[in-house]
């Protein structure tokens, strides 16, 4: 894309996770990766829209014209009758969509150092595993827990079965004093991975991980212990102790290079995702047609007014029933 080309984007807030009011270039990735290499104009109307997966139907009461790019972390697909394009964890790569997992936007290429040097390692590590958590329906992991701590104390540092004396306040500094962290996805997908296995990796302790059956495409199997290689949970706890007690072996597993070669994998680089955003930009091409968009922007406004009017209706005959009881109150006194 040529270095004058200004891109008139805007994001719906409303439908995107954790951004609020801060400024698109620190938002979601990949828009402040994408802002590093492209120029944006930040308009009410604009030509292409960032939304995600939360919300109440924002991004559809954009003009019909505004090409919708649909991002998401979470295990979701995206709906192609409301999509023209996605940024997703699937692993699909084609005209309409890219994979971009949750963990990337923990890993910048510019700035992101791990620590890999086991001398640095060994030498903050005196805790053995860790264990931070506060969803309890995610009973893989919480049976998980409870088999690792019968061999040593693992500690929970979340608000899940908390045994640290209550939630750590920096948990990437608590994560590096850690030879191994419980690394469990809240559910597993292939391609869905988030940042439970980079944290760990990035500060020197081994991650156990559940969750991406095929995570080992994205990551070196050298540097954690997959679940997914074992029949359960007894042959990673095996595995695990095997490590613990021999330090040549924790070793190994600390100076290995996160990613196969050292390097991301191509697809998931810097260059292939601004290569698939730019040339979204330069085709300015809908893949749903004005017309369906422009029903679905009439749908979406009477189904508010439809809402609005059911609210009104309510407030008006619980204001009603007030107004009748003070009524009676008067009269009986």
């Amino acid at each position: 894309m040529a270095s004058e080309s200004v891109v008139s984007l805007n994001l719906c807030r409303p439908t995107l996770r954790g951004i609020g009011d801060m400024p698109p270039e620190n938002s979601w990735f990949p828009v402040w990766m994408l802002c590093r290499h492209i120029q944006f104009s930040w308009d009410d109307e604009p030509d292409f829209l960032i939304f995600g997966d939360i919300g109440n139907g924002e991004h559809l009461l954009y003009p019909p014209q505004t090409i919708r790019i649909f991002v998401t972390g979470e295990n979701c697909a995206a709906n192609w009758n409301e999509a023209d394009y996605a940024l997703t964890h699937e692993r699909i790569w084609s005209e309409r969509h890219w994979r971009v997992p949750l963990w990337r936007h923990w890993y910048d290429t510019l700035y992101t150092k791990p620590v890999r040097d086991f001398s640095v390692v060994r030498e903050r590590v005196d805790r053995f595993c860790n264990f931070i958590y506060s969803n309890a329906r995610a009973m893989e992991r919480i049976q998980f827990f409870e088999q690792l701590n019968q061999y040593k104390a693992v500690d929970s540092g979340g608000r899940l079965m908390n045994n640290v004396g209550g939630p750590v306040r920096d948990k990437r500094s608590y994560i590096s004093r850690c030879k191994f962290t419980i690394a469990f996805e809240n559910e597993s997908h292939p391609g869905y991975a988030t940042e439970k296995i980079l944290e760990p990796l990035l500060m020197g302790s081994i991650p156990i991980y559940w969750g991406d059956p095929e995570i080992e495409e994205d990551f070196n199997p050298d540097c954690f212990v997959s679940v997914h290689r074992f029949k359960n949970f007894e042959g990673v706890v095996e595995e695990v102790i095997r490590i613990d007690q021999d330090e040549s072996l924790w070793e190994k597993y600390v100076t290995a290079p996160i990613f196969r070669n050292g390097t991301l994998p191509e697809k998931l680089t810097d260059e292939a995702i601004i290569a698939f955003c730019e040339r979204i930009f330069e085709e300015r091409k809908s893949q749903i047609g004005l017309a369906r968009k422009s029903i679905q922007k009439l749908q979406e406004r009477l189904r508010r007014n439809t809402a609005l009017e059911q609210m009104y209706e309510q407030s008006r005959r619980v204001t009603l029933k007030c107004t009748r009881s003070i009524n009676r109150i008067f009269r009986e006194r």
